[in-house]
């Protein structure tokens, strides 16, 4: 018998097993840079839904359908009211009753929103003139009488069909 024969075979193995390896590492790495690219867009998605509510606080409901964010994921009123330009207080977050992907704790900060797990939602906003109060959304949401105007924001649930 021919012992080198054998051996190459080996060899064969090997090449092809590291071949697959690394063949499995690119598609897994460009998966990962895909979804990345989709939470990036998602992000900018919602931050330009927020720019356009601000800019006509009318009542109107601006829509982000199919966001998609990412575990630990933090949404909180701070960062929404520098982009929005107006006051903390002026912004509150509407989230669906009994939801696993989000928690919403009341302290120590105030409307802060945590995604537990990954998560494709649809994002709205709406803002409106503070002499309007959010009592026809929500029983919870009121709108500080030192806004200019007040913006609620909502994961999953569109404000506007939430009482109906």
């Amino acid at each position: 018998m021919n012992s080198k024969g054998q051996e190459f075979e080996v060899f064969n193995i090997l090449i092809g097993a590291i071949l697959a390896l690394a063949i499995l590492v690119i598609i897994f790495s460009l998966i990962d840079f895909l979804d990345n690219n989709r939470i990036t867009s998602s992000v900018q998605a919602i931050q330009q839904k927020v720019k356009n509510s601000a800019q006509s606080p009318d009542g109107s409901v601006f829509v982000a359908k199919n966001v998609l964010l990412s575990k630990n994921f933090v949404f909180n009123s701070i960062v929404f009211s520098k982009t929005l330009n107006i006051q903390e207080q002026c912004v509150e977050f509407d989230i669906p009753d009994n939801v696993s992907w989000i928690e919403y704790p009341n302290f120590p900060q105030k409307n802060i929103v945590v995604f537990t797990r990954k998560t494709q939602t649809d994002f709205y906003i709406l803002c409106q003139p503070e002499n309007i109060n959010f009592s026809s959304y929500s029983d919870t949401l009121n709108c500080d009488s030192s806004c200019e105007f007040c913006c609620l924001a909502s994961f999953g649930i569109n404000p506007s069909t939430a009482n109906s």
